[in-house]
């Protein structure tokens, strides 16, 4: 890196966490997640998170897009979960259904194999 090469403080768009970032480059990526974001967008996020504000008459807070992000988030890897569940039963029963049916078929044989040579 050059020596003219500014860095300002900025926070990552996925994971919140606090970086530095090159000021003239497009992009960057967060060393924590790994997400790629655009620099002008975490800058001016940390810029609003820390901002400080001297006057307002009127300050409205939305944290519902926040909340409804993680919330989102953890529905998604509750579903995940699921279903991850789902197809290793699904997949246990299968296994389960193939050995049974391979135990009946050598059932079978020993049946008439032992029929056949008068062991039975």
């Amino acid at each position: 890196m050059s020596e003219n090469v500014k860095l300002v403080p900025a926070l990552c768009t996925q994971c919140g966490g606090q970086l530095e970032v090159d000021s003239s480059k497009e992009t960057a990526e967060c060393p924590f997640c790994g997400a790629t974001f655009m620099v002008d967008k975490a800058v001016n996020n940390y810029n609003v998170k820390y901002a400080h504000i001297e006057h307002a008459d009127n300050v409205t807070i939305d944290t519902k897009g926040a909340m409804d992000s993680i919330l989102g988030f953890a529905k998604e890897q509750i579903n995940e979960n699921r279903n991850t569940k789902k197809d290793n039963q699904t997949q246990m029963f299968s296994m389960l259904f193939k050995m049974m049916a391979l135990l009946m078929i050598i059932g079978v044989i020993m049946w008439i194999v032992m029929n056949v040579l008068g062991w039975g």
